[in-house]
């Protein structure tokens, strides 16, 4: 997942910039046409149409080039023929809590200095329930059961940072330890493993999680109720 840099002022409501020409609109345009050409070349067969959406796919590249943090992949006519009608990805994050109500917090070995909610990408042919089940077993060596989806929430109006080029859903779990944590665990994914009181929380990856999302967790978990929609 490619980042941009984040316009200035970046709003926790992730309302767009009125300027279409700073960094947050150029960003906006560069995703809006590349979903466009990649669903266009979804359904149309005409060729000279066929290369119009080639086309529209390369400027959205160059586009997002110019306020992106890193170096894109260069622009592929076969990954963006093969894309199918484009839709947001899926990430999935656990809430898990003790007895006390401490939340459960992950040390990914990519982001040694800051901890996260376990979880990840939800992978083809799984379903949401697997996919938590599995990201927390493997980050955290955890069984645990996902007991209710507190929150469906688009990335684009919480304040994570940095932006990346692709609109994300994020579903959020409560879910239930079904075993003792063990403290000492690590894996490839994970330096360390610990619970942390939810009022004193330790420096997040904004990428993945932000405090308001802890939060949210943990109401449904004190307080279970119909999940939070935006």
């Amino acid at each position: 997942m490619n980042t941009v840099h984040p316009s200035s002022g970046h709003p926790a409501t992730g309302s767009a910039s009125s300027d279409p020409l700073s960094t947050e609109g150029v960003r906006r345009i560069a995703m809006e046409l590349t979903a466009q050409a990649e669903s266009g070349l979804a359904y149309c067969t005409d060729r000279f149409d066929i290369e119009r959406f080639h086309r529209i796919g390369a400027l959205a590249r160059d586009l997002m080039q110019t306020v992106a943090a890193e170096d894109l992949p260069a622009y592929e006519r076969t990954v963006a023929s093969a894309a199918g009608y484009t839709t947001p990805k899926v990430d999935v994050r656990a809430g898990i809590f003790d007895p006390p109500g401490r939340v459960l917090l992950v040390r990914e070995v990519s982001d040694p200095h800051r901890w996260s909610l376990p979880g990840g990408w939800c992978d083809i042919r799984e379903s949401p329930r697997q996919a938590i089940e599995r990201e927390v077993a493997e980050e955290a060596g955890l069984t645990v059961r996902a007991t209710h989806l507190a929150g469906v929430v688009d990335r684009e109006l919480w304040p994570h940072t940095p932006v990346y080029d692709r609109h994300i859903y994020k579903l959020l779990f409560v879910c239930a330890p079904l075993a003792e944590l063990d403290p000492s665990f690590t894996s490839e994914e994970t330096s360390e493993v610990a619970w942390f009181e939810v009022d004193d929380l330790p420096e997040l990856s904004p990428s993945r999680v932000v405090p308001e999302q802890i939060t949210l967790l943990h109401r449904h978990w004190a307080r279970p109720g119909p999940a939070h929609l935006d």
